[in-house]
């Protein structure tokens, strides 16, 4: 037990004194998302000492693979869960595909922020794809309302015209 707590106590330190520069960097580089950010802070310093493997089962709580919750990350600093939401997933994962791409890191490091990518992009792109088709649908559901509205008001219109001289002829 006591083992436990120190080893969770060095992860939490760990992941103040060098969680905290990379979150202000990404905060700097004009993400909106505090929240990406931190998730990005806490897979690139798992990373830097874990393989994806057992990162992956520190951070990653549940893979729910809902649009209000695709996933949810451990925060490092309190150890609870943060869900993220679609949106949330989508920055965090642009996150991780620029921090793969800056210079210093190990190919250890590398490989395991790259198996965070590759694995939010399994459940981000099956919803974006998800989004892309309901949108095609409401879009084809919407053009076809306005045809038959249309076509409904070009009746009314003839029946309207050819009952307005059958009105006028007997006076």
């Amino acid at each position: 037990m006591v083992g436990l707590l120190l080893t969770l106590a060095g992860c939490h330190a760990r992941g103040k004194s060098v969680g905290s520069n990379k979150t202000d960097r990404f905060a700097q580089e004009g993400i909106a998302n505090k929240l990406a950010a931190v998730g990005a802070d806490a897979i690139t310093t798992d990373c830097d000492h874990e393989s994806y493997t057992n990162a992956s089962k520190g951070l990653i709580v549940e893979e729910t693979g809902l649009h209000e919750d695709v996933f949810s990350l451990r925060n490092l600093d309190s150890l609870a869960a943060n869900a993220y939401n679609l949106d949330e997933a989508l920055r965090l994962e642009e996150l991780l595909r620029t921090e793969a791409k800056v210079s210093g890191h190990s190919a250890q490091q590398d490989n395991c922020i790259d198996g965070f990518v590759q694995n939010f992009a399994v459940l981000t792109d099956a919803l974006v794809q998800a989004d892309k088709v309901q949108k095609e649908l409401d879009l084809s559901a919407f053009k076809e309302a306005s045809k038959e509205a249309q076509a409904e008001d070009q009746m009314e219109k003839q029946q309207g015209e050819s009952e307005q001289p059958a009105a006028q002829g007997p006076r």
